[in-house]
């Protein structure tokens, strides 16, 4: 009989673990909240000095910052301004006040950007190691055509979508037409209690922006399925249908 208690308590562990685990996704409508357990990744090491040069990604947060400052230091003048034109006037402080919380909370964005996005090492440990494809050579750069999967939770089933990404030159990476380019799939949400089971933005971020060692871009290369990688080259003719969403993503038929 005491055996028979033990299983009951085992039974009964068993079924809240369930319930907690259900409620776990219940609470991102079907989704996990670590989705990216299911995802195929890569331990890719980080050289911080060559992804500061050559991440495009950390680039546009700087350019994100920047604006976020200056456009700060523009309101705020502003509102000193229109204090200053009003002889201190009480519509004045309201003005200036006003301009002043604005340029506060622009000023602000130049510290959290940062620390929304998170480090490198951390975006690469937890983004999908997908193939990718010099696609399209620009006067100005190259065009990676990439294979990713939209799903959130892979559980559910896979929702396969090709996706565009423009850029400058690849350090290290011949521009040819064709040129395999290993990436991780950097996704988000647009809404950050987004209950559906599809990211709305999915870009592609090389390996080589991570490390100049091109043994870390052969390693990543091969634990791609060669299958992919053959998919990805009967798609690459697909590559201005794809850059002309506004998205930059389309699924694959």
């Amino acid at each position: 009989m005491a055996a028979d208690g033990r299983d009951r308590e085992n039974k009964s562990d068993d079924e809240r673990s369930r319930r907690a685990d259900s409620g776990r996704k219940s609470s991102r409508g079907g989704a996990p909240r670590t989705p990216h357990t299911q995802y195929r990744l890569a331990r890719i090491p980080v050289d911080n000095a060559w992804a500061r040069t050559h991440n495009q990604n950390l680039g546009e947060i700087r350019r994100l910052q920047i604006s976020a400052g200056v456009l700060g230091v523009i309101v705020l003048a502003a509102g000193i301004a229109v204090l200053l034109g009003s002889g201190m006037a009480s519509w004045g402080w309201i003005v200036a006040v006003l301009a002043a919380a604005f340029a506060i909370g622009c000023l602000s964005m130049i510290f959290y950007i940062p620390r929304r996005m998170g480090s490198m090492q951390s975006t690469y440990d937890t983004s999908e190691l997908i193939p990718g494809v010099i696609a399209e050579i620009r006067p100005r750069g190259v065009t990676i055509l990439a294979l990713a999967d939209q799903a959130v939770d892979r559980s559910a089933g896979k929702v396969p979508v090709l996706v565009a990404r423009p850029c400058a030159p690849i350090e290290g990476v011949q521009s040819k037409v064709g040129e395999r380019v290993p990436c991780v799939a950097v996704v988000a949400n647009r809404s950050a209690r987004g209950s559906d089971n599809l990211y709305q933005f999915v870009s592609p971020m090389p390996v080589a922006w991570a490390t100049p060692d091109k043994a870390v871009w052969r390693e990543a290369a091969q634990q791609i399925p060669e299958g992919e990688w053959e998919t990805l080259r009967q798609n690459i003719d697909r590559v201005k249908e794809v850059s002309a969403e506004m998205t930059r993503m389309v699924p694959l038929d």
